[in-house]
């Protein structure tokens, strides 16, 4: 699974987008944020997961918060994407479909924030 930043080139960006990735990796990147949803974990560096091939440097944490704050980029160029235990739930219903061969594409955050976040078997959108 790679995850890159896309500064400009579409009407979309900016966006994050993770892609080039199989079922296996699609579903566990779902047991991650499902570790989020329930409260196993409170952050998680994407960029550091075994799976994930950062493109550029990208780098996203995400988090369980209080509130839905969206993806942040914080002074040194990475990001953060907090969001609260049910919207990460309703993500890791997003993600679902591309454990079992679905093709596509699913935006998995948008606003607010300053990026949103794609996730994409080929990259298209």
């Amino acid at each position: 699974m790679k995850l890159e930043y896309l500064a400009s080139g579409s009407p979309d960006c900016p966006l994050i987008r993770l892609y080039d990735f199989t079922k296996v990796e699609a579903a566990e990147l779902c047991s991650t944020i499902a570790r989020l949803a329930n409260g196993e974990l409170r952050e998680m560096a994407v960029d550091e997961l075994p799976f994930v091939q950062a493109i550029g440097g990208c780098q996203l944490t995400i988090v369980a918060g209080t509130w839905d704050a969206g993806v942040v980029q914080q002074p040194d160029g990475s990001f953060i994407c907090r969001l609260t235990p049910d919207t990460w739930d309703n993500v890791t219903g997003l993600i679902e479909p591309f454990t079992n061969d679905a093709t596509g594409y699913q935006w998995l955050v948008s606003t607010p924030g300053d990026a949103a976040i794609l996730l994409s078997v080929n990259g298209q959108w």
